[in-house]
């Protein structure tokens, strides 16, 4: 068994029992073929809306928290970090965490939600998740002091695409975000829509 798939099922508890409040651990599980059968479906012009990135709502309540943001999951990968993309030369290949960035991108705006978000474990260490930060403000995390934020130019599609970006630790987002400030801030999208 890989330890990628055992990581999305573990994760997918989680964000069931945080999104529920520890009522049930059923809410999310893993997206068809990690996102991908959505993926091949879009390049022909279907769409597979909610079975985008690597979490999908298998309980209609859960199709709030995949309307607003797509989760891309990565285990491993020890050895890339977000560092790599600040101290590459110019001519360096696409950097791991690029990629990462680009298929986040990429498959929240496949499935139409607000945002995205990369959660990243490596081996033996914390579970990170890195967010836009229009994703962190319009959840008014202000109270939280992220580990770093950080504004960089990344290579999406070939081109350059400035962002700013938010990593903190995955238990203290679940600590600081409220599933209710979640769903408000989607029920608002929606009604501007």
């Amino acid at each position: 068994m890989a330890k990628g798939s055992q990581f999305e099922r573990d994760f997918c508890k989680q964000l069931s029992l945080w999104w529920t409040e520890g009522e049930t651990d059923e809410m999310f599980w893993r997206s068809s073929n990690s996102g991908g059968r959505a993926t091949v479906r879009a390049k022909s012009g279907k769409s597979t809306k909610g079975q985008c990135g690597d979490v999908a709502a298998i309980h209609p309540d859960g199709v709030a928290l995949i309307d607003l943001i797509t989760f891309e999951l990565k285990r491993g990968y020890s050895r890339s970090t977000i560092h790599d993309v600040f101290d590459k030369p110019k001519t360096a290949a696409t950097q791991t965490w690029e990629s990462w960035y680009e298929q986040a991108t990429t498959s929240a705006l496949i499935n139409e939600s607000f945002s995205w978000a990369i959660v990243h474990k490596r081996d033996r260490r914390d579970v990170m998740i890195y967010i836009p930060e229009f994703l962190f403000d319009a959840l008014s995390m202000s109270e939280c002091k992220p580990i770093i934020r950080f504004s960089t130019d990344l290579v999406v599609d070939k081109q350059v695409v400035s962002d700013t970006i938010v990593m903190l630790r995955w238990d203290s987002f679940m600590q600081l975000v409220e599933p209710c400030k979640v769903k408000a801030l989607r029920d608002n999208l929606q009604n501007t829509l």
